[in-house]
Formats: C-alpha cells, structure tokens, sequence
C-alpha cells in the first residue's frame, strides 16, 4: 500500500472516530440539559423519551455533519451510514439494558435518526462551497 492511500484512509478513519466521539459528547450534553428542565421546570417525566430522541438525533446530526465535511464528498451516504451505525448502537444498547424486543416505536426512531444524520451529512458536504453537491 502506498504512503497516499495509507494517509487517505488514515484520514477518514480518524474523522469517523472523531465524528462519533463528537456526536456522543453532543448528546449527552443534549441529555443533560434537557434532564436539567424537567427537573428545575417541573416537567412532566413523559417527555423524557422525546427530549432522549431529539438528543440523539442532534447527535447523529453533529456526528455525521463533521464527517461528512472531513471527507468532502457522498454527504448522503455517510450521513446514512452515521445515522444506521447510531441506531444500531442504541438499539443494542436499548435491548440489553430493558430486555424487552422491538416495538412500533423503533421504526419511528430509525426513521427520526437516519433522516437526522441525512441532512447533517449533505450540509456537511455543502457548508462553504461554492458548488452544491448531494
């Protein structure tokens, strides 16, 4: 392997990492802000679920957003493969910690999630050029 490719590879692996590191710290700062307002506005607990899926959401958001501006180019795809690697990881999670299978809900949260990491990854592309790519 050349010393290119190898730096080229190298490259996009440190900004996936990056980019997950990133979207994790943003959606526990998500989570922690928004546990703060229920506490302190005495806010109903039935919207912990939605503020916990607008968390990842920006979080997947975030996460494919960098990414996809390091890389430079197929915004969409990196955004969905941000957005399915994220849903995965939550899902896996979700199922170990509840113990409890798949629901109606799920579909809705893949849905919230990849479309989420879609749009940060072809604004990431797009932020700053002067050509627009998808």
């Amino acid at each position: 392997m050349s010393d290119e490719k190898f730096k080229l590879r190298n490259g996009r692996l440190t900004a996936i990492i990056i980019g997950a590191a990133l979207g994790i710290a943003v959606t526990l700062i998500f989570l922690f802000i928004f546990a703060a307002a229920i506490y302190f506005f005495d806010i109903d607990r039935v919207y912990s679920v939605p503020f916990a899926t607008m968390s990842l959401a920006l979080g997947s958001f975030s996460a494919a957003y960098f990414v996809s501006k390091k890389i430079g180019h197929r915004g969409y795809l990196i955004g969905a493969l941000v957005g399915l690697i994220s849903f995965a990881v939550v899902t896996i999670i979700s199922l170990i910690v509840t113990k409890s299978g798949f629901s109606g809900n799920t579909v809705f949260y893949f849905i919230i999630i990849v479309i989420a990491s879609l749009i940060g990854g072809i604004l990431g592309v797009n932020k700053g050029k002067r050509n627009k790519y998808i």
